[in-house]
Formats: C-alpha cells, structure tokens, sequence
C-alpha cells in the first residue's frame, strides 16, 4: 500500500485518481491514517486500527469537505483511544454523557426531565410532582444529580419513614423511577437508589361511619364546586380520585359513566351506573369545559384535593376521626356490604381486577345489580344525611350551597 506524507497539493493532484476501482494512501506522520481515492475522483479520509485485538476500519468523511488538519487530529484522537481499548461508539457514548450531564447536572433538572418525558403520562403526574415538590426539592434540588450518594438516599427515605412510613415507600418508588430514567438517558452511569428496603404495608381498614357521613356531608355542600362536588362524587360512586377528576361530559351517557381503561387504574374501562344521587351532583356542575371538574385556572384535571379536605373539615359542626380521601371508597364498599349488597356487585362497582375462573368465564357485566346496587347505596346516603337510618328515605339538601 503506497504511503506518502499526505499534504493537500499530494491529494489535489489527478495522478493519485486510479483509473478504475480505487486505491489507498497512508500517511506517513500518522500511521494507521490514509485517505482512499476512488476513481472519479472521490478522496475520503479513514482510520486503520485494531481495537482489543480486532483490525477494524473507519471513515472520517470526505476531502475536502473535511480538511486535511482536521481529519488527521480525528485520526489521532482515535488512535489514541484504540490504544486504550475505547472505539468510536465508546467515545460517542462518553461524549454524550458528558454533554448531557452538563445540560441536566442538577437533581432539580433532571427531575424536570423526567417529568416531562415520563413522569406526564402517568396517572400519578400531579401526585409525583407533589413529592418532589415537597420532599426532593428543597434537599437535592441545586445538587449535581451524579454526586447524590446511596447513603444520602437512604437517609431522605428513613427521616420520611419516621413521619409517614408508607409514603417513604412510595418516596423511594419515585426516586428510584428517577435514577432509573436518568440510567436509561446515560445522565448518570448507575442508580443509588437499587433494592431500597420498604417499609411493610398493612391494609387500611378505615371507613367512615353513618354519624361521620351526616357531619361530613354539609361540609362539602359549604366549599362548593369544584372540590365539595367531587369528593360528593367519590363517596356515592366509589371511584377513585383520579377518574373523578378526569370525568368528561362525553363520558356520561343516559344513566351511566363509560370510564375509559385509559383514565382507570386496573386499565380496565368498566361502565358504572349512576344512581339519582350522583346524576344530581353532576347536572349541578357548571358546563365550562370538557371536563365535569374544572379548577380555577380553567384548564386540566383538579389538583389540590388535600387542601379541599383541610377545607372541608373546617367546615364541620363537630371534629370526626383523621380520615384520607381514598377512605371515601372504602366507605362505600364497607356501607354497601352493612346493608345487604353482594360482595361480588360491589367488588364489579370498585372494577376491582379479577382473576382465576371469575375472569375466565365471568363475562356478564352485571349492569342491573350494579344499578340497583347503586341506587339502594344512594338511598341509603339520603337517610344518612336525613338523620334516618331505619328505612325511611328523606332527600337530601339542594346541592350547590355555598362556596
């Protein structure tokens, strides 16, 4: 193979174009760099090197459109790291990580991302950017995410776990979902937050009594829409939060709620019948956009249920027992067995996810006992608030008191 000290007047000149197929010059200030002329005229530049062991060939790019200088500084860069074992895609990937760490260096940032790119599409969005609103933030925020030790991480979820042990679980889900992102997008090289000990979980069994329900009841008629009907909403259909809160117009149908598995946390879409009392609570609502409940700010599903609680226990005539709010569907299911409701007609109204032969060859959705099921828990609810539980059904106060 010819070699020569490459210059731009040696590759400028048509004495190096062969007059078929092509042939390759090798620099003699560089060995392992050449330029490979084709015939027609085609000068591109590459490297010959072996890396653990292997000869593999690279091109650089084409002269001159690539110049002379630069396409050897390449080579030698190249050359170098072969000698280490680093390829090419090594080095791409290295840089990549470098640029990219440089952009999203902070916790704070990174976070952001993650949000944005993964975060969003969960049904969870509003309750993960609570946390690290709340928990991440005001700790990590301004700190290069790369230097945030296991130790560091383990101690954030244990000071939580003192607190509030089972949302430290779900503090080092969240976190452990960051790093694990921030893997995937090569920001960092490796998670400290792998194999997190959890803190157990034992169910909760919290429901709220007929005597809480008659102090809870006109507390939320007295914060009004959006929060007081909803929470309404939450404890007539036993739904959760989140498909309350997504609840669209077009959803409703006649007498029924068609929950698309998109919005339902099983992914399963279930129909769920609307008694009397929950068709009330939602032809109060003011129609001003797509969705049933609509924040203040116009636009998206409502956030701030806690503070709706907060509000509505200030409003009560007398203190109950700490509740939270996905006891509301716990109340409904507890209610609906104490007056007789089958525990397969409530687990349906729940769309809690089945498995076993019930999946199998359970294919009947069991509309008319949901509906009449529905509407026995709705006139159960109007004796409840009424102050009367022995049968006698009064209606309940006009919706829509005052905010």
């Amino acid at each position: 193979m010819p070699r020569a000290k490459l210059t731009d007047k040696y590759l400028q000149s048509r004495k190096r174009v062969p007059a078929a197929g092509q042939i390759d010059y090798w620099d003699q200030l560089t060995p392992g760099f050449g330029v490979r002329v084709s015939y027609g005229g085609r000068k591109s530049f590459q490297v010959l090197t072996r890396i653990n062991g292997k000869l593999q060939r690279f091109t650089l790019g084409a002269y001159p459109r690539l110049s002379l200088a630069e396409a050897r500084d390449q080579a030698e860069r190249m050359l170098k790291d072969a000698a280490k074992g680093i390829s090419p895609k090594d080095r791409q990937i290295q840089e990549h990580q470098k640029r990219r760490a440089g952009q999203l260096n902070s916790f704070g940032k990174v976070a952001a991302e993650f949000m944005i790119d993964h975060g969003s599409k969960l049904r969870t969005a509003d309750e993960y950017q609570r946390t690290i609103n709340r928990d991440l933030l005001p700790v990590w925020g301004d700190r290069p995410i790369a230097s945030i030790t296991r130790a560091e991480v383990k101690a954030l979820i244990r000071a939580k776990a003192q607190v509030a042990p089972i949302a430290a679980n779900r503090l080092a889900s969240l976190i452990s979902k960051i790093f694990n992102w921030a893997v995937d997008e090569e920001i960092v090289g490796a998670s400290p937050a792998v194999r997190l000990k959890r803190t157990e979980e034992h169910e909760r069994e919290r429901a709220l009594s007929e005597d809480e329900i008659r102090v809870l009841w006109p507390a939320l008629d007295r914060i009004g829409y959006p929060f007081g009907h909803a929470l309404k909403l939450l404890l007539v259909t036993g739904q959760r939060r989140g498909e309350v809160a997504g609840l669209r117009w077009s959803d409703i149908t006649g007498d029924g709620w068609l929950l698309p598995g998109s919005s339902a946390k099983s992914k399963a879409g279930h129909r769920v019948p609307l008694s009397s009392l929950a068709l009330e609570i939602i032809e109060s609502c003011p129609r001003i956009g797509d969705r049933v409940f609509v924040g203040h700010k116009g636009a998206g599903a409502i956030n701030g249920w806690e503070s709706a609680k907060v509000r509505a226990e200030s409003f009560q005539m007398s203190p109950i027992a700490p509740w939270r709010i996905h006891d509301l569907r716990r109340t409904m299911a507890t209610q609906m067995r104490s007056i007789g409701i089958d525990r397969l007609v409530v687990s349906k109204l729940l769309n809690h996810a089945e498995s076993g032969i019930t999946k199998i060859y359970d294919r009947f959705s069991a509309d008319p006992e949901k509906a009449a099921a529905m509407e026995r828990w709705a006139n159960h609810l109007r004796a409840i608030s009424a102050g009367d539980t022995g049968g006698k059904v009064v209606p309940m106060q006009k919706l829509g008191g005052a905010a």
